[in-house]
């Protein structure tokens, strides 16, 4: 375990960083005390570090040496200490530029997965504003979606006896929503744009992820349509609720109603056009 001189900052106002950073207190690869959220660190720290850098990298800090490692050498830093194999694989050549851009490509979108504004008055260690990144995100996951489109068409929707469409069909109502979403965006600021295409696009991939679950279900134990229809009308009712509060983190409920009002007519008229 890490002596008490190498302190972790981590962004406590982002569950997937609270998350993994807990994980090294709980398999005691770091003790409780160094482990601090950035909106509960002395200012000598963050004053000691490159704060604009450490919204990007998690910071590991020894305040003895005033050395501090960023990201990912961060994180090889901590469990190379109980598997020294993986600090070793993870620091080769390649292996370190795959991790350093998948690293990236996570923080960079970590507020977007999550969508949570950091308090009040606490110091706010969102990450900058990487347009690659985030680009990058949304078309990885845009392709992941459309892909986990055929086993939920072959496995769970199929079962449904309202549902008439072919694979073909599913996907062509899909790309028309995305593309709508698209033009949509055209008459937003870029930023404002991209922040609302990410959102929507967050959105999609958390219904195919609650999907998976149904489809599991089904496929194993033959579920009543029943018990889908009831599971689909609560899913929508949480996508409905969780659009409304990313729409409000991205500040378009107030500033563009008219894009909430087309996002929900074209939501009803998906619903009815794949399940009618």
């Amino acid at each position: 375990m890490e002596s008490n001189t190498k302190i972790l900052l981590y962004d406590d106002y982002c569950p997937l960083c609270t998350w993994y950073s807990g994980l090294f207190v709980k398999y005691k690869l770091l003790k409780p005390e160094n482990r601090i959220p950035f909106s509960k660190a002395d200012i000598e720290i963050l004053t000691s570090i490159d704060v604009e850098k450490a919204k990007d990298e998690i910071p590991f800090f020894d305040t003895k040496t005033g050395r501090t490692l960023y990201g990912i050498d961060s994180l090889l830093e901590i469990l190379g200490q109980k598997l020294p194999v993986i600090k070793s694989i993870g620091n080769l050549k390649p292996v370190k530029w795959f991790l350093q851009r998948l690293y990236k490509l996570i923080s960079y979108n970590r507020k977007v997965i999550v969508a949570k504004k950091c308090g009040h008055g606490d110091f706010d260690c969102s990450p900058g504003f990487n347009v690659f990144y985030r680009v990058l995100f949304m078309i990885l996951f845009f392709f992941f979606n459309s892909l986990m489109l055929l086993p939920l068409h072959n496995n769970l929707f199929t079962s449904l006896s309202f549902y008439h469409l072919s694979f073909y069909q599913l996907q062509t109502a899909h790309l028309v929503f995305v593309a709508i979403n698209c033009g949509v965006a055209v008459f937003l600021k870029q930023k404002q744009a991209i922040e609302f295409l990410g959102q929507v696009n967050m959105l999609a991939l958390i219904t195919i992820l609650l999907l998976l679950p149904i489809m599991a279900f089904s496929s194993l134990v033959m579920a009543t349509e029943s018990i889908i229809v009831i599971y689909l009308a609560f899913l929508t009712a949480l996508i409905i609720r969780e659009y409304f509060r990313r729409m409000k983190y991205a500040n378009i409920i107030l500033t563009y109603k008219s894009v909430i009002a087309i996002n929900l007519i074209c939501l009803a008229a998906f619903l009815v056009y794949v399940f009618h």
